[in-house]
């Protein structure tokens, strides 16, 4: 998998073999033409991050900062190696090992409705009770204007949801954009 726009476009991303579910390059490029408008200069968080592939896209055309957050111990050492070797600067991002579930858990106040961007890639099969806490986790750590972007299956539906703004259908796969206002 490459990195397909912006500063670090063709770098290449090292992905197990199984384990994750990472985010095909259409569809990242999908999830940064939604985002457009939201994320230069934005404090982003990638929960359920993987091997960082959404998170890298949004530094490589112009976040702030992006907080990669993966619980998986084999899938986070990829991560921080992703990070060290295609973006190396440290004080562009940061890494937490945990659960994205309980990440309010450990998050000082302070970082609470602090997030320009949120998003979220959870294996399809989660419960919807988890999708449910992931949605009130996303807006909980979203300032007032801050958008939530979830990538989920096409069974799963959030037309009921606060904030939903739009959806967009990629066979299977859904981006469904929230806006907490």
């Amino acid at each position: 998998m490459k990195i397909s726009s912006g500063v670090y476009k063709g770098k290449t991303l090292t992905v197990p073999k199984s384990g994750v579910k990472p985010t095909s390059e259409k569809t990242r490029q999908a999830i940064m033409n939604i985002l457009q408008d939201f994320i230069a200069g934005s404090k982003f968080m990638d929960l359920y991050a993987g091997t960082g592939g959404v998170g890298i896209e949004a530094l490589s055309r112009g976040a702030g900062f992006v907080v990669f957050v993966e619980h998986s111990g084999r899938v986070y050492s990829i991560l921080k190696s992703n990070l060290e070797i295609i973006v190396g600067d440290k004080s562009k991002y940061r890494t937490i090992k945990h659960n994205a579930l309980q990440i309010l858990d450990i998050l000082p106040k302070e970082e609470w409705d602090s997030y320009d961007i949120v998003f979220a890639d959870p294996f399809y099969q989660d419960s919807s009770r988890s999708l449910d806490d992931l949605h009130e986790t996303a807006f909980s750590l979203l300032k007032e204007g801050g958008v939530f972007v979830l990538e989920h299956g096409s069974k799963e539906n959030f037309k009921n949801y606060p904030g939903l703004l739009s959806q967009k259908f990629y066979g299977d796969t859904v981006l469904s954009l929230f806006r907490k206002t």
